[in-house]
């Protein structure tokens, strides 16, 4: 399995700030985890840039909605952002939503996998679980920061997968090949980076909502998460 070449995705970045600092790690419990432990300690947080990504090859215990366990093995993108906002906590949803259409739109436009959002945080193909979306925030010296984490089942065997009783799938499944899991990243980003700052400039979430829920399936609410 290739690792992610830190390297070649700066050379894909188009981004303004979003990702522009990342922090690699071989191996972390969370993603999500980390980020919240560099806030909190005080000689590191006035150092973490905003927009600053957290990436692991594999996550210990990855963590989706309500606690769950998020299976994290080689080949996944498995990342956190770290953005500092001025959006209430109670916004945090609008946010997740933001984010899950920014991958499911690359998806879509970089692969041709029609992706559906399974309300709230879940990234669906057909009746199979793609990726995910937790999004936290934490309150540091009156400042609000948002801790944006996704995984996506990207380069990743079915076998890998099998503790979830088939309720999964990754890209490699899909599409029949590996993909680039640096350039998918830096395409995630732009997007997310363009939708975010027009969210947070405006709070016009109507408008953005218009693209959103035509992908958006409140039908599989009862599949196993």
């Amino acid at each position: 399995m290739r690792k992610f070449n830190v390297a070649r995705y700066k050379n894909f970045l188009k981004t303004d700030k979003v990702g522009k600092n990342i922090i690699y790690l071989e191996k972390v419990d969370s993603t999500n985890n980390f980020a919240c432990r560099i806030l909190k300690n005080k000689t590191e947080s006035n150092k973490v840039p905003n927009g600053t990504l957290v990436l692991a090859e594999t996550q210990k215990k990855g963590r989706g909605r309500l606690g769950k366990l998020w299976l994290s093995p080689l080949g996944g993108l498995w990342f956190t952002l770290i953005i500092k906002t001025r959006l209430a906590e109670k916004k945090l949803p609008e946010v997740t939503l933001i984010a899950a259409y920014s991958t499911a739109a690359v998806l879509n436009k970089e692969y041709n996998i029609k992706v559906t959002i399974k309300w709230p945080n879940d990234l669906y193909y057909k009746k199979t679980k793609l990726g995910g979306i937790l999004t936290e925030a934490e309150k540091i010296n009156n400042d609000i920061f948002l801790i944006i984490g996704i995984g996506i089942n990207a380069n990743i065997d079915i076998e890998d997968l099998a503790p979830f009783n088939n309720k999964s799938i990754s890209i490699r499944t899909i599409l029949g090949r590996d993909i680039e899991r640096e350039y998918l990243l830096t395409k995630i980003l732009f997007e997310f980076e363009k939708n975010y700052n027009y969210y947070s400039r405006t709070e016009d979430f109507k408008t953005i909502f218009k693209k959103i829920e035509d992908i958006l399936d409140y039908s599989m609410d009862n599949l196993i998460s």
